[in-house]
């Protein structure tokens, strides 16, 4: 799904499914056809440093539990990447390009400051319950980012979705803080809506369309 955000600057916000590599290809298209001159990915500025370690020599990643299986669902849906493919083609081309490009995900020890404030252990215990339903479930399959959003609807609960509301509020916070006059924003489809809906209150002035 993309989102065009019009006004004072051109906004382009892209959801991808993470795990399939073919999302790699929608940001590649996105960023040849326009001419964008920031690039904003729902991820950390230490993690696109990875990334561009991953691009010079490419590793391999360990997953957790939970990786494991969203991956292996995704897999319904064609080939899968980790890294996101699309983070890496947003990298790579950004570089070769000469485009800022940043995270606006909350900082790692941030991020592990709200992790300790959200998640107690009765959180803890049921994601742990969780894991075998997840595998027991029957997931509808016809659409990729459909399935995405049912898997983090069984996951985000609780605390979990308390600490995915504050990560959607400053992702959005540090897209409307933004100068830039042309952006393409790359955020997994889990986080698309939230974000956009705090976009609207923090910029009543532009024209929200899906395109």
């Amino acid at each position: 799904m993309i989102i065009s955000i019009s006004g004072q600057r051109d906004i382009k916000i892209v959801g991808i499914v993470k795990a399939l590599k073919s999302y790699g290809d929608l940001v590649e298209k996105l960023i040849r056809d326009y001419n964008f001159i920031e690039i904003l990915l729902s991820t950390t500025d230490e993690d696109i440093n990875g990334i561009r370690e991953f691009i010079k020599a490419p590793f391999e990643i360990s997953l957790d539990d939970l990786e494991i299986m969203y991956e292996q669902l995704m897999k319904n849906f064609g080939e899968t990447s980790v890294p996101p493919e699309a983070y890496v083609r947003a990298v790579k081309l950004a570089d070769e390009r000469g485009l800022k490009i940043r995270g606006i995900d909350i900082p790692e020890g941030d991020y592990e400051d709200l992790y300790v404030k959200f998640i107690d252990i009765k959180d803890l215990i049921l994601l742990s319950l969780r894991k075998n339903r997840l595998m027991k479930k029957k997931w509808s399959i016809d659409n990729p980012e459909k399935t995405s959003l049912e898997w983090d609807k069984e996951i985000s609960k609780g605390g979990y979705r308390r600490l995915e509301n504050e990560r959607e509020k400053f992702m959005a916070n540090q897209i409307a803080l933004s100068q830039s006059e042309r952006i393409l924003v790359i955020i997994e489809i889990e986080r698309l809506s939230g974000v956009i809906n705090y976009l609207k209150n923090q910029m009543p002035e532009y024209k929200f369309q899906v395109i």
